[in-house]
């Protein structure tokens, strides 16, 4: 399989198309449905009919209907592609004339014009990473950027439909698929508000139709439709690809814009319809995929000027919704919590596809649409260290109170963890959101199939990354306190100080996020193995000994926790009784109140560069990097959605135990235990 099964990429993005191309292929690699008439079935009923279609052909001196010939297209093969782009753009041109689309619609030759990618985070996106579809459908309305509209360039924003153009020696149905499946998912990552995406491939003789939604790609199987005989049908193509109805060519039409402003549409909690106004035009927070949850998330204000968080996505049907998670989470302390939720249950993929839903090799998918209420900005977004342990600390105790409702989370990560409004007290500091991977974990029972698809690639824990080729692996809370362990890792050990991430970026935390599973899992399992002294090197002076000490005793329990897994049958997790749960929360708990306590004293914070120790009760860190690089608040990284495969096994592992003799009740588990627990009180049923 090529790539790691998701396009979604590092923060870095891709620096170049090369390295992106494998990326974009085994995110659609096995997700490619073929339909024998989706080109024939696809438009009926929703443009022009046949009997207009006709009169248009009768009238146009672009076709002969004796010869069911398009004119400007010799007979002849053709074997320069540029030579077809004249030819097929005047027929395109004279379709969308004849049936009075061009006040919305135009066609323009693009293959010499440089679309500008967006990739990762804004600042990292390389100029020169740009695409050139050799024709596009441009469009204006409610839900094309009115400035890029006004500017007159093509680009991604205003593209309406890709439409790619190739002599029939040189299509080549894998290789051009990759191509457009390119082009697609920058309209999905630029425009945010597209449900699917059509993209025909034309040559001088055929006409092949391409669909991508959030289960893949849907191709027009076997033999592809001939443009000159099937004229109707060609035409009817165009029509559909370029229809002046933005809903019919795949936009969500709820959000759209109004003047320069852009607005969503959505249900209060009283399933009222209610329009809120988009605090910016681009989403916060999204997914930079085709296939996938396709989440997006933004930050709107209702008419009374509250700010409140609008979280799309498409969940994997059969999965139990987000919302009713949130429904059992409601008045948490340290849960995001929810104000509404729109949950059409109509609104499948395998619908609009006029699929069965449980076609073999088809994930159907649902949209769901939350509105959240709105907190601060993710852990990362700190700007002292208290930010960072506090929205840290009561996002774990957040996490306790979803275990003790029997929900396990499963996707912790830098971006899951968000700081709380100021002047928030104690367990409202921060909150743990994201409850789309959760699943309910049995009472009696608190192990659950570990799955490598689910959660962010460099937060997993090295047990979930290594059920990718392991039978019964199980995951518990632990695993997830292991991320929660990864994200302070990323922050201390990536940061210099409030938004300043290291350049280059430690090359220990990037391997963290290789799409190869196996590969990831070594690294972590390296990490945990090395002492403490070689683990934290490079930890900034702004954190200062007060972190370091944190992270001592953290790297310490999850080394033990390591270790007693490796002795276990493969590694899985161990079934712990609920007195064992409440420990390990009550002593993470207690390592971070310990941290706060330290940091509150007097010259806590300052740093002694003359100390070269790195016992943990002892140590300041090293001096700080050299290069830093200020960055934006959106930061999505490589998050490993349902029904994605990544390539890579099980490491070999050869780690002694750390663990102290259990048995002598006068030797603490952990040599970094806190000297008191938590004190924070856990909400229970």
């Amino acid at each position: 399989m090529s790539g790691s099964g998701s396009s979604h990429g590092s923060e870095w993005g891709y620096p170049t198309l090369k390295a992106q191309q494998p990326e974009v292929e085994g995110e659609l690699e096995g997700h490619n449905h073929h339909h024998d008439d989706l080109g024939k079935r696809t438009f009926v009923g929703k443009v022009a009919s046949d009997e207009d279609i006709h009169d248009f052909l009768k009238s146009t001196d672009l076709y002969d209907t004796e010869a069911k010939r398009w004119r400007p297209i010799k007979r002849e093969p053709y074997k320069d592609e540029p030579k077809l782009y004249g030819p097929i753009l005047a027929i395109i041109q004279g379709i969308l004339q004849y049936f009075d689309y061009a006040d919305t619609r135009s066609v323009v030759n693009t293959h010499n014009i440089q679309y500008k990618h967006v990739e990762g985070r804004e600042e990292y996106n390389p100029p020169e990473l740009t695409t050139s579809p050799d024709m596009a459908i441009l469009g204006s309305g409610d839900n094309f950027n009115p400035e890029a509209v006004r500017a007159g360039v093509p680009s991604y924003e205003i593209c309406a439909s890709p439409v790619e153009i190739k002599t029939q020696k040189n299509y080549s149905a894998n290789a051009n698929l990759v191509q457009i499946a390119i082009y697609v998912r920058q309209l999905f990552v630029q425009q945010s508000n597209r449900k699917f995406v059509y993209c025909p491939i034309i040559t001088e003789k055929y006409v092949r139709l391409y669909i991508f939604d959030r289960s893949g790609a849907h191709v027009h199987n076997f033999s592809p439709i001939n443009i000159h005989e099937d004229a109707i049908d060609f035409v009817r193509i165009i029509l559909g690809v370029s229809s002046p109805d933005d809903s019919a060519i795949g936009f969500d039409t709820s959000i759209c814009w109004t003047g320069d402003k852009r607005i969503l549409k959505t249900l209060d909690e009283d399933k009222n319809p209610v329009t809120l106004t988009l605090e910016s035009e681009q989403p916060i927070f999204y997914r930079r995929t085709i296939r996938g949850c396709g989440t997006c998330c933004w930050k709107a204000r209702d008419n009374e000027g509250k700010v409140v968080l609008v979280k799309d996505a498409w969940r994997s049907r059969g999965r139990t919704p987000e919302w009713k998670f949130l429904e059992a989470a409601k008045g948490l302390a340290g849960i995001g919590q929810m104000i509404s939720y729109e949950d059409n249950d109509d609104e499948h993929i395998s619908t609009a596809r006029r699929l069965a839903p449980f076609v073999r090799g088809f994930y159907d998918r649902t949209f769901c649409r939350l509105t959240l209420e709105h907190y601060g900005p993710s852990i990362e977004g700190f700007k002292t260290p208290q930010d960072v342990l506090f929205a840290y600390r009561d996002a774990i105790a957040g996490h306790q109170n979803l275990w003790n409702k029997g929900i396990l989370h499963r996707d912790v990560s830098i971006n899951n963890i968000l700081i709380g409004r100021p002047g928030s007290p104690v367990g409202y500091r921060g909150v743990i959101i994201d409850l789309d991977m959760a699943i309910w974990i049995n009472v009696k029972n608190r192990l659950v199939m570990a799955d490598v698809r689910t959660g962010t690639r460099a937060f997993q824990s090295i047990n979930v990354l290594e059920s990718y080729d392991a039978e019964n692996m199980t995951q518990d809370h632990l695993d997830d306190l292991e991320s929660f362990y990864y994200v302070l890792c990323w922050i201390c050990l990536g940061y210099s100080g409030p938004k300043n991430i290291l350049d280059p970026f430690p090359p220990r935390l990037v391997n963290w996020e290789q799409g190869d599973a196996m590969l990831a899992a070594d690294a972590k399992e390296a990490f945990l193995q090395r002492p403490l002294r070689r683990a934290f090197t490079k930890i900034a002076p702004f954190f200062g000994p007060v972190f370091l000490r944190l992270l001592g005793r953290l790297h310490s329990f999850f080394g033990d926790i390591r270790s007693v897994r490796f002795k276990t049958l493969y590694k899985s997790a161990v079934q712990r009784s609920d007195e064992e749960t409440q420990q390990d929360y009550a002593t993470i708990l207690g390592f971070i109140d310990q941290a706060i306590e330290e940091l509150a004293a007097p010259g806590a914070a300052t740093v002694d560069e003359s100390e070269s120790s790195l016992d943990p009760s002892t140590a300041s860190p090293p001096t700080t990097p050299t290069t830093t690089r200020a960055f934006s608040d959106r930061s999505p990284l490589l998050d490993i959605s349902k029904n994605v495969i990544t390539n890579g096994g099980s490491p070999s592992l050869k780690r002694p135990s750390a663990y102290p003799d259990e048995e002598s009740p006068k030797r603490s588990r952990n040599s970094y235990a806190p000297k008191q627990t938590s004190s924070l009180s856990v909400e229970h049923d």
